[in-house]
């Protein structure tokens, strides 16, 4: 039987969440919707949430608040899903891309703060599998520029512990319920914010730039159709009772590879800190392509890092990415998940081994 790279579960209590939500005709966005957003702010210690399709629209809807337009510089970091760019991007924005640290794939600040222009109206930090980016540091080094933070905190809902998770440091923080997120409603995402002013101009922009849908009277901002659905919603406040497990079964996965591969040369394991929560567990291979090869002859998935963002033709390439092109040649996503198996992290740790020896 393969083992998958990644492995979460709905069960009868979402099931049943969502069958009553059809039967109590909570559909489109409704009640349910308003209790999600109002857990999801208490659980992250933020004034507001607003619940929107997926992460990627979370961003979307991020970058329309704070009034990205063509012209305008964000930068992100070269080491990120390509949602993170094609967000400020489809806006006309020219995106700028950042190199990693050496270290760890998150975002160098310094470098970041390199690239600023007179035409840099956003700096994007992302929190990529559970590791956390310096947005603390990027907000104190950016005061009084009037340069925005976004955190696209996709990969990293309950990252960390009460009043310091990831997203909480920025003007914006963008998350997602997707398959392969810690909590997921299959699909889903929502945005936080303390600032009222972005809270009160995202609600509308999600709402086709109005404040009513029903009376449809006063046009306001051109915004779009981004809501999300009660029945979706319902399924979320299942999961959202499941994190605390969640999050300890995740840590329990990570903790396995690193413990078992301590002192294998051709491994080398990120550095983690204690309140991270690593999604998927990495592992930096000396020949990466090996590895691969080896346990997906075994039946083992094993899920490659993405290609660097400088690949794409349509980003601004302003610095060189050796840090960010080290990861790529030589990351690898290995099985865990908060419904994997035990026994599929040790068969698979096992012939780690094999190779490591």
């Amino acid at each position: 039987m393969k083992i998958n790279t990644w492995n979460i579960s709905l069960g009868e209590r979402e099931a049943q969440a969502a069958y009553d939500s059809i039967i109590e005709r909570n559909l489109s966005e409704g009640v349910k919707v308003k209790e999600l957003e109002k857990r999801l702010a208490a659980f992250l210690g933020r004034k507001y949430a607003i619940c929107v399709p997926n992460g990627s629209s979370a961003v979307l809807l991020a970058m329309m608040g704070i009034g990205i337009r063509p012209g305008d510089e964000v930068i992100i970091p070269d080491f990120t899903f390509i949602a993170t760019g094609h967000a400020p991007k489809l806006l006309g924005a020219n995106v700028v891309l950042a190199d990693t640290k050496q270290d760890v794939p998150l975002l160098d600040v310094e470098r970041a703060l390199e690239l600023i222009t007179s035409k840099t109206k956003a700096i994007v930090t992302v929190h990529l599998n559970g590791r956390r980016a310096d947005t603390k540091l990027l907000k104190e080094k950016l005061r009084g520029t009037g340069i925005y933070v976004i955190d696209d905190s996709c990969q990293a809902f309950a990252s960390g512990t009460d009043g310091d998770f990831a997203g909480c440091d920025s003007d914006i923080a963008c998350y997602s319920f997707a398959v392969t997120k810690i909590m997921t409603t299959a699909q889903g995402g929502f945005v936080t914010t303390n600032n009222d002013e972005l809270y009160a101009r995202m609600k509308k922009l999600k709402m086709q730039g109005m404040d009513n849908i029903f009376e449809s009277n006063l046009y306001q901002l051109a915004g779009f159709n981004l809501k999300y659905t009660d029945i979706l919603a319902s399924i979320g406040l299942v999961q959202l009772d499941k994190i605390q497990q969640k999050v300890e079964t995740s840590k329990s996965n990570y903790k396995m590879y690193v413990d078992a591969l301590k002192g294998k040369n051709q491994f080398k394991m990120i550095p983690t800190k204690e309140n991270e929560v690593v999604y998927t567990p990495d592992i930096l291979c000396e020949d990466s392509k090996k590895v691969r090869e080896y346990l997906e002859s075994k039946e083992i998935q094993v899920r490659p890092a993405g290609a660097c963002l400088h690949n794409a033709d349509y980003f601004e390439k302003r610095m060189t990415y050796h840090n960010a092109d080290y990861f790529e040649k030589h990351l690898l996503y290995m099985p865990g998940g908060p419904d994997q198996p035990v026994e599929n992290i040790e068969t698979t740790i096992q012939y780690l081994k094999v190779l490591g020896d």
